[in-house]
């Protein structure tokens, strides 16, 4: 298309994504003075920062008193670490997926280490203690999709992030911008991180980017849960958005407003967010399955071999001779085993 003088359609290179977080961040970097940018970058195994350097951490998290943001080294920081994270990805491979949790763990202990080090002095722990957040988790773990328990998650949010703001505490988001697909067996790991990040009014934004490739999946399951329950926005450009600035503008309307006032834009909004849970082995979603009693992992069949595939504990097939409603034996045969 670029030989026939046509605009591209996609899907975006790993230069125009970099190029259009660089230019968010110094957008964001712009906005207030006390804005504190951390760049995690993830490919396969590998995890690392990539801004700030590890000898200036103590001084953007503030506990060196200056949270100034270099402009110069955070673009190096950016382009260089990113290079050299899929450099190593692609010399040690993994089949493991893209090491997201592991990223999304690590933000996590800075942004608490930049709270640590803020005006109120008061850890993640110590915080719990003085929050009123029963409805608020409770609504979030209600199996009921029921609007009370919406409604009582958003207040007790509202509560929290207003407490926060008359206390003078900025409020952290995280951004995770994903052009991988889901690795199910790392999905009891990222809905823990999605749960700290929600009890401790940590905004989670997600970006997903689809590689247009058919039969490649086009949106994440993961990010969508964790924007959902943490009160973020979710966008999966597709196509053109990707491409020609496109990128650019999504970062800038979407995911650039701050938290004060996103309540009155036009964001988008995921109307339906599937929370079935997903087979470890497949991928699939599931009505119903089987769950390893020792590691939580969820199969649709009996895993071959015997073991759990992902703690690899054995697993043993419970059928009772008669059960309490009367089934004999032979119904009960037919019914699905259960992991131990």
């Amino acid at each position: 298309r670029s030989r026939h003088n046509k605009r591209s359609v996609g899907p975006a290179t790993l230069e125009d994504t970099l190029s259009s977080i660089l230019s968010f961040l110094i957008a964001f970097s712009s906005c207030h003075r006390d804005n504190t940018i951390v760049l995690i970058g993830a490919a396969g195994n590998e995890v690392g920062v990539l801004y700030p350097r590890k000898d200036r951490m103590g001084e953007v998290v503030g506990e060196l008193g200056d949270r100034s943001v270099d402009l110069i080294e955070m673009r190096e920081g950016l382009m260089l670490g990113a290079a050299e994270i899929v450099g190593r990805c692609v010399r040690n491979p993994s089949k493991q997926g893209t090491s997201i949790v592991a990223a999304a763990s690590l933000a996590l202990c800075i942004i608490n280490r930049f709270m640590v080090s803020s005006g109120n002095k008061e850890s993640t722990a110590e915080s719990l203690l003085h929050r009123k957040e029963d409805k608020g988790i409770l609504g979030m773990i209600s199996k009921r999709a029921s609007k009370e328990g919406e409604s009582a998650q958003k207040e007790a949010t509202e509560e929290r992030l207003e407490q926060r703001r008359a206390r003078g505490m900025l409020s952290p988001r995280m951004l995770i911008v994903q052009a991988s697909d889901d690795y199910t067996p790392q999905y009891n790991s990222f809905m823990n991180v999605v749960f700290a990040a929600a009890n401790n009014d940590i905004i989670i934004d997600g970006c997903f980017i689809p590689s247009g490739i058919p039969n490649q999946p086009k949106t994440s399951t993961f990010l969508e849960q964790a924007c959902d329950r943490t009160g973020g926005v979710f966008s999966k450009p597709m196509g053109s958005a990707q491409v020609q600035g496109g990128l650019t503008e999504v970062f800038m309307t979407v995911f650039l407003p701050p938290l004060g006032i996103r309540n009155e834009l036009n964001l988008p909004k995921v109307n339906t967010v599937d929370f079935r849970a997903r087979c470890f082995e497949t991928g699939a979603s599931l009505d119903m399955g089987m769950v390893c009693n020792l590691c939580l992992s969820i199969f649709k069949v009996e895993p071959k071999g015997g073991y759990c595939l992902t703690c690899g504990a054995k697993i043993s097939v419970k059928s009772d001779d008669k059960s309490s409603n009367g089934t004999s034996k032979e119904d009960s045969a037919n019914k699905k085993p259960r992991l131990e």
